[in-house]
């Protein structure tokens, strides 16, 4: 008996249809957690070691999305803005000063770090704070998850693939990494020779203003004309989706050494306004995926 046939836009609608909205999804999650691992300094892959014993950070990395179904308070009423940033329609970047007192993704990684930092954080929680920073870093380099449309991340912004319904973000999630067909071994090997020399050094930027200025941008290049999702869209748009989850990788590395190196080498904290030097590296980062 012959196995059936998918045509590339058949088997992304399945997969559209069969995955949970949830940045990236599980494979661009895991292949940037793995990513992320290889880059750890000494001092920082001894102190993830510490909190999460031999659970790789392919794993950890998913595990904010897993415990969404979780019953506690903590992941039914607070945990779900930590996941996206929110810019009103037309601002220039993110303002954490207007960030809801709720908290949002930017204002949870620097929560996430201080309990990790203190060494009075009981293990569980050193655990959670260690797991979902290392997700919000991966999360905020989802173009839609630092959007600035009044569509709640492109949840509402319909869009059909080969005939059947779905929505920007869910394509953006899982959609475009899932129309490559390629295991996570293979996507990753594939990053890894791609992006060689920048992530070696360029993107290793642990400043999340700098990842969400991205996202921003690219979030206004990514609207379709026509809600009907082709193949010229899938090839345009896979290479960015992938280019962001190397970047993420890169970043995630750069947090954690950061957080983790001797205390004369950690760099300052985060500053609410931008940083000298931080428009231009914004304005290279448009050059390059123009």
């Amino acid at each position: 008996m012959q196995a059936p046939r998918y045509t590339v836009p058949a088997l992304l609608c399945s997969l559209l249809l069969a995955l949970p909205a949830a940045a990236w999804g599980p494979q661009g999650h895991r292949v940037a957690g793995a990513m992320t691992e290889d880059r750890l300094s000494p001092a920082a892959a001894a102190a993830v070691r510490s909190i999460l014993g031999d659970e790789p950070l392919a794993e950890a990395s998913t595990w904010a999305d897993r415990m969404r179904s979780d019953p506690a308070p903590f992941w039914q009423r607070e945990a779900g803005a930590y996941h996206y940033v929110n810019i009103p329609v037309g601002a220039q970047r993110y303002d954490p000063r207007r960030a809801p007192a709720s908290g949002d993704a930017f204002t949870a990684l620097a929560q996430f770090r201080q309990e990790l930092e203190d060494p009075s954080t009981p293990a569980p929680r050193r655990a959670l704070a260690l797991r979902f920073a290392l997700h919000i870093i991966q999360d905020l380099h989802q173009p839609l998850h630092a959007g600035g449309r009044d569509d709640r991340g492109g949840n509402d912004f319909a869009v059909t693939v080969d005939g059947r319904r779905s929505n920007l973000h869910r394509l953006w999630d899982s959609g475009l990494l899932a129309s490559a067909r390629s295991p996570d071994q293979r996507l990753r090997a594939r990053l890894e020779a791609r992006y060689r020399d920048e992530l070696a050094g360029p993107w290793r930027d642990p400043d999340p203003a700098l990842w969400i200025a991205e996202s921003l941008a690219l979030s206004r290049q990514l609207y379709p004309a026509s809600p009907k999702i082709d193949a010229a869209y899938l090839e345009r748009f896979r290479p960015v989706a992938e280019r962001r989850i190397a970047q993420a990788a890169a970043r995630g590395a750069a947090w954690l050494n950061a957080l983790y190196a001797p205390e004369a080498e950690k760099p300052a904290r985060e500053p609410a306004a931008p940083p000298p030097g931080w428009w231009q590296r914004l304005k290279d980062f448009l050059e390059e995926i123009m």
